[in-house]
């Protein structure tokens, strides 16, 4: 809890940065992540649930910042996708807005890669599964005013992963292109997120 609250404070941090700087900073949340890991009645809702979070549980936070045709981002999330596991996830990527940078039409649609750190944590044994995957990213961010709004497509390409388990433990490299293979070889997954930027936008007289 204590790391979550420094992290909330040094994002908002920003905002006195943002103020004079050319960068629109921001601030975000994804919308459906609360939701994905809650154990529901319905075994639907359970799977498909964290394929519309981003794989992201409970509490969540993201920021950075908008300059001319590209966006940096830093995302962290905490939660359970069980009562028995705890997954704290950090990611770090790049968005490129493609037909703004090619008409400056300000279109909102991008492609970028992000990359992913996250751990299974089992709380009942203390083992650890922790991975680091290379994702593609495809979406459209509609801004009013401070307010955003960013639909995104994460398609994953690479995992590495490392198991504390005994007998278990070693670490495994490979193309990943689906967080859940028994379920389909090729499966990307969506996020909403719900953003404010720092600084109110510039206006031309």
């Amino acid at each position: 809890m204590k790391k979550t609250i420094y992290i909330l404070l040094t994002i908002l941090s920003m905002n006195g940065l943002a103020q004079n700087s050319e960068k629109d900073w921001y601030i975000s949340r994804n919308l459906l992540s609360p939701l994905a890991g809650m154990n529901l009645k319905s075994t639907a809702a359970n799977v498909l649930l964290p394929l519309v979070s981003n794989l992201e549980y409970g509490f969540t936070l993201a920021g950075g910042f908008y300059q001319n045709s590209h966006q940096f981002e830093t995302r962290f999330a905490i939660g359970r996708s069980n009562p028995y596991n705890l997954i704290p996830q950090v990611q770090v990527g790049y968005n490129f807005y493609l037909l703004d940078f090619l008409k400056k039409n300000k279109s909102g649609f991008y492609v970028g890669s992000f990359a992913r750190w996250w751990d299974y944590k089992n709380r009942a044994t203390d083992n650890h599964l922790q991975n680091i995957s290379l994702n593609f990213t495809l979406g459209y961010t509609w801004k009013k005013k401070r307010l955003t709004t960013d639909l995104r497509l994460n398609q994953p390409l690479l995992l590495y992963s490392h198991s504390s388990v005994e007998h278990y433990s070693g670490s495994a490299f490979e193309v990943n292109t689906s967080p859940m293979p028994a379920l389909s070889p090729v499966l990307p997954f969506l996020s909403i997120n719900i953003g404010y930027k720092l600084r109110k936008p510039l206006t031309v007289e």
